[in-house]
């Protein structure tokens, strides 16, 4: 089994969840070496600065979380020319590290996204264009499927993306045509991409949920960087309990976690549907695997007003 202790944990951005106030609180407890923003859809126009401040608002905080987890700005699209000037206003406006998301199966991306995995050479277009656009010292990773269609693509897909400079691949351990259905998932083609990679560190991607699940993943894809999506918020300290092997928070420090959520989205003034609903997706998260918290959750769906869910969650907070 290949085993190395300097493990590195990233936050995965997942659309329509991990905005800039559910990243504040998931890297304030848990223990994330960075975050990414939710992609960022560039079409065949730069994006205006304004646009990027307001998806990313950690680019006025040097690109990073208040707790000090570095922040990367993710661009989807198939344009190189219109990435790469809007990557640069990124950079301008405090962007230190720029991702490129060749990853996401939604069909609502049309040409950009996962679906470009079918081009090798338009991606490797992109990934050069950008690379030789922006300062050395900016940092570009690429985020990516293991295929299409099939997970034997994958070789062409890493050897078109590994250029030169490039400080990181990240690979979800499933094609597009598999989208995230659960007996799809093969680690084990991370393995085999190490040595077409032009010595850029693969980091693996998919359905790490616990700490088992993790171990799977380190023997299975060979790799010590990992990328954690939905299991940040079924176990907030997931990077601790990862990396130094602590115990998972328990369900009321999970629900104190929400509780300071909610409170976040009352501060930056969310509208009292969009706070509920944001706090119930949360929940909805924590409960998978956990039966307690399913049923906690099941009680929390009912809540109608702030008041209401506000002294239901401090008093679940307290009392679990």
């Amino acid at each position: 089994m290949f085993m190395n202790t300097d493990y590195k944990i990233y936050l995965a951005p997942m659309e329509g969840v991990t905005d800039a106030p559910l990243r504040k609180i998931l890297t304030k407890y848990g223990n994330f070496d960075s975050c990414t923003s939710e992609f960022i859809r560039v079409t065949d126009v730069p994006l205006p600065k304004k646009t990027l401040i307001k998806e990313v608002p950690e680019l006025a905080n040097s690109s990073k979380t208040d707790s000090g987890t570095l922040v990367r700005v993710q661009f989807l699209g198939d344009d190189a020319k219109a990435m790469l000037i809007t990557a640069q206003r990124a950079v301008e406006l405090g962007a230190t590290y720029i991702d490129i998301n060749f990853g996401c199966p939604s069909r609502f991306v049309h040409h950009s996204g996962s679906m470009l995995l079918k081009e090798p050479e338009l991606l490797h277009d992109i990934v050069s264009t950008m690379r030789d656009g922006l300062d050395n010292s900016i940092k570009l990773s690429v985020k990516i499927r293991t295929g299409f269609a099939d997970k034997s693509e994958c070789k062409d897909i890493i050897q078109a993306i590994a250029v030169e400079g490039v400080e990181e691949i990240i690979i979800h351990a499933r094609t597009r045509k598999d989208l995230y259905a659960k007996e799809a998932l093969d680690w084990s083609v991370i393995a085999d991409m190490h040595e077409y990679a032009n010595n850029i560190p693969l980091v693996a991607n998919g359905d790490i949920v616990c700490y088992d699940s993790f171990l799977r993943c380190v023997e299975q894809s060979l790799c010590s960087r990992f990328m954690i999506g939905r299991a940040a918020l079924m176990i907030p300290n997931i990077g601790y309990v990862l990396k130094q092997e602590q115990q998972a928070y328990s369900n009321a420090q999970i629900i104190a976690v929400i509780l300071e959520f909610f409170e976040l989205l009352v501060e930056l003034k969310f509208q009292t549907k969009s706070i509920l609903d944001r706090t119930k997706q949360f929940f909805g998260y924590a409960r998978i695997n956990n039966t307690d918290m399913a049923a906690i959750f099941k009680e929390y769906c009912k809540m109608q007003d702030l008041t209401q869910a506000y002294n239901f969650l401090l008093k679940k907070a307290q009392v679990i």
